[in-house]
């Protein structure tokens, strides 16, 4: 109980022995507690009379702002009561386009149902861009890859993911039940999203090929249409692929190129309740995953 409320509490019973009872208080702790607000206000607030502790007069402003600040430290008690105790909660994801088409939906729906009254926003970005978006704590976890993971991000890794080559069905690479690497170096390519800055690029830079871009776009669905259309051929991860909205071809390399998919978040950070609570299932949501594949 804070000394406004014993204030307020005076005002309304009129008695110091009162609001002491109430409230559990000594006669005497409820008096000092007057007196303290007293100096500072530098004028007594009370006056003792027949009829018990009575307010003097023009204070009824002093007594409306003390009932401001008591209602709002109670809003704010509320609310730090609720995050702790995951009554209420706001999660800000940001995710590459694989995980939001495929695993973001049943780990937030799952996750829900035990935790109804926590809210997510989820941003889908590419890899650089939520490396930044985290690092500016604009998000509070990020679903990538590990590929070029800055050192100031913990990353729990989830799984593997396969990238493959996408080419137009009546394109002659779309024979091979499988294609080398080797195979697409004079082909035209389409890019989008992180372009050659992430797992493709790095996979033609240690191969010395480079490939001739055409078309650069900033939508991997785009890209799928493009491809099917014969623009060009271009290099997506499985995960995005699995229900493809085109007519195209899909081919693994035979180097099976993969890369390892999981949940990072800052380092030595304090994650509020409601995102820790959030990891965690992350991580039994990752353990049901492994337990369904066997």
């Amino acid at each position: 109980m804070t000394k406004y409320e014993m204030i307020l509490s005076v005002y309304h019973t009129h008695s110091i022995s009162v609001t002491a009872e109430k409230y559990n208080y000594t006669q005497s702790a409820i008096s000092q507690a007057i007196k303290s607000f007293e100096k500072e206000l530098g004028f007594p607030l009370f006056k003792r009379t027949k009829n018990g502790m009575l307010p003097i007069s023009n204070t009824e402003e002093i007594i409306r702002e003390l009932r401001t600040i008591c209602d709002a430290e109670n809003r704010i008690a509320d609310i730090a009561s609720n995050l702790t105790s995951l009554k209420n909660g706001y999660i800000h994801i940001g995710t590459i386009k694989s995980i939001a088409y495929n695993w973001l939906p049943s780990m937030v729906k799952n996750f829900s149902k035990k935790y109804p009254n926590i809210h997510f926003k989820i941003s889908m970005g590419s890899s650089s861009q939520l490396h930044d978006k985290l690092d500016q704590n604009e998000v509070d976890c990020i679903f990538v890859s590990n590929y070029l993971l800055p050192d100031n991000l913990e990353f729990y890794p989830m799984d593997t993911d396969e990238l493959m080559l996408l080419t137009a069905r009546n394109h002659p690479l779309a024979d091979k039940l499988k294609v080398n690497l080797t195979d697409i170096k004079d082909e035209n390519y389409i890019y989008s999203e992180d372009g050659f800055d992430f797992e493709a690029g790095g996979i033609f830079e240690q191969n010395n090929i480079h490939p001739t871009v055409l078309y650069q776009l900033d939508d991997d669905v785009a890209v799928q249409k493009m491809v099917s259309d014969g623009m060009g051929i271009s290099v997506l991860p499985k995960l995005l692929l699995s229900t493809p909205p085109f007519d195209i071809c899909i081919r693994p390399f035979t180097e099976h190129y993969k890369r390892t998919l999981g949940v990072a978040y800052l380092k030595d950070s304090e994650l509020d309740p409601a995102t820790e609570a959030f990891l965690e299932y992350v991580k039994e949501w990752k353990s049901n995953k492994g337990e369904q594949r066997r």
